[in-house]
């Protein structure tokens, strides 16, 4: 059975969506790339938007999960749920608006893939654009292509004092693949770590920097709103 904390009332909606709820796992398979952070950073800036989001963790290690559980009103729901089976049930709760998938850092096997992104609106794939990084993030992207499943990559965790070199360079380095990415990426400041010790959402947290992720979280999400827009008519032939 899923377990929710963190209630903001929107599992008990009065008005519900005439569609299933966007699912946008977020997935890499390599560790440390900043998952958990996109993850909840998105959950907290929909809600912070009047939307409603639920964070499904489906890492064994539960971060996502005890970080939102400890959170100070976060606003969003979260779900502890490693059954990708799943994932077609949690899609359909109708009063959500976007589900973030936290996916575990190993995709062997397959399964979060062929069972949770199959199910995808779209999916988000975080690279901190280090060396030990880069294979494993163009794998996964592969992956996930040769499942048909629309997605782009973000880069995260990008040191604000190197400047734009850094995500210009690693923008580059997936060019050359065909691998696709957003214009749009998050910067590190110590703001972030900072919120979570203190079990505040970044969208809340008051501290020099804070400003710049909420930045950063905000292209993100606008970006992929405006991604998913061109999946759908694309699908259905929709004219703009």
């Amino acid at each position: 059975m899923m377990t929710a904390t963190a209630s903001s009332g929107a599992l008990t909606a009065t008005i519900t969506r005439r569609t299933d709820s966007y699912l946008v796992p977020i997935v890499n398979g390599k560790g440390g790339v900043g998952k958990t952070m996109l993850t909840l950073s998105l959950a907290a800036h929909t809600v912070a938007a009047n939307g409603r989001a639920l964070v499904w963790d489906a890492d064994p290690q539960a971060s996502a999960y005890d970080l939102t559980s400890v959170m100070d009103s976060p606003g969003y729901e979260v779900v502890h749920e490693l059954d990708p089976d799943r994932a077609d049930g949690i899609r359909r709760m109708r009063a959500i608006d976007t589900i973030f998938g936290d996916c575990p850092g190993s995709l062997e096997g397959g399964d979060i893939l062929s069972r949770i992104v199959r199910q995808a609106t779209y999916v988000l794939i975080p690279y901190d654009h280090e060396p030990e990084s880069v294979l494993p993030t163009l794998r996964t992207a592969r992956r996930v292509a040769e499942l048909g499943v629309p997605y782009a990559v973000v880069v995260t965790k990008a040191n604000p004092q190197v400047g734009a070199d850094h995500v210009i360079d690693a923008w580059a380095t997936l060019d050359r693949e065909g691998i696709p990415h957003f214009r749009s990426f998050v910067r590190l400041y110590r703001a972030w770590p900072n919120s979570l010790k203190a079990g505040v959402p970044i969208t809340r947290w008051n501290e020099r920097y804070a400003p710049k992720i909420r930045e950063d979280v905000a292209a993100v999400h606008t970006e992929l709103l405006l991604n998913i827009g061109r999946v759908h008519r694309a699908r259905h032939g929709a004219r703009i």
